[in-house]
Order: C-alpha cells, then sequence, then structure tokens
C-alpha cells in the first residue's frame, strides 16, 4: 500500500533559496576581497589562536579503529589505521603496544590464509 505524503514545497524552497543566497554572497565576497575575504567571516582570524591550539593526538582512538578493521576482516584498513598512527606507536612507551598490534593483526591474517586454503582444499 502506498501512502500519499505531503511535502510542503514552500518550506523547502525556502530554504534552499537562503543556502543559495548564502553561497552566493560568499562567492561575490571571495571576488571582491580576494583572500581577505575570510575576516568576514571568521572572527579572530588575526589572533593567537594557531599558536595556542592543542593538538591531542590520542593513540587510543588508532587502537580503537584498528580492532573494528579487525573485527569485519579488514586486514588492509588494519594495517592502513596502524600506518597512520605510527607517530605515536613509534614513541618508546609504545613500543610493546606497537608489538602486540602487529602481533594481532599477524595472527589474524595468519587464521583467515588458514580458513581461506581450507576453503579452497573443499
Amino acid at each position: 500500500m502506498i501512502k500519499d505524503v505531503n511535502i510542503d514545497s514552500h518550506f523547502n524552497s525556502e530554504v534552499d533559496w537562503k543556502y543559495l543566497e548564502a553561497s552566493q554572497q560568499l562567492q561575490l565576497d571571495k571576488q571582491n576581497y580576494g583572500a581577505d575575504y575570510i575576516h568576514l567571516y571568521v572572527d579572530d582570524i588575526e589572533g593567537d589562536w594557531l599558536e595556542n591550539w592543542d593538538w591531542e593526538d590520542d593513540l587510543t582512538d588508532y587502537i580503537d579503529a584498528f580492532y573494528h578493521h579487525c573485527e569485519q576482516g579488514n586486514y588492509q584498513f588494519a594495517f592502513d589505521t596502524l600506518k597512520a598512527g605510527d607517530d605515536l606507536l613509534n614513541q618508546p612507551e609504545n613500543y610493546k603496544k606497537c608489538l602486540e598490534l602487529y602481533d594481532y593483526l599477524l595472527e589474524r591474517l595468519e587464521i583467515n590464509s588458514a580458513k581461506q586454503a581450507k576453503i579452497k582444499n573443499q
């Protein structure tokens, strides 16, 4: 059974029009002001926010993503995730964890390879 759905096209076109106007204004500002147009949209662009930026490199995020990829059988993504976290994994305090993660990946690959060989032989 198909239900009739009433969509308020007036509302949708009004929203679309606002986005279109904002996009056109952004383009005009870019053409009129060049690289300085960003000052119109970002507060305190000249401030020291970049110097005071606090980067939070967290190994936990990489590890969580790694195990998630392994659970899904996406071993290439798991390996790529470890490579992306190399700067953190290669710090002396993380050597043990680094070895543990690569060992885990190798175990998963060996298990997967054995399963595929067994399937091939059947």
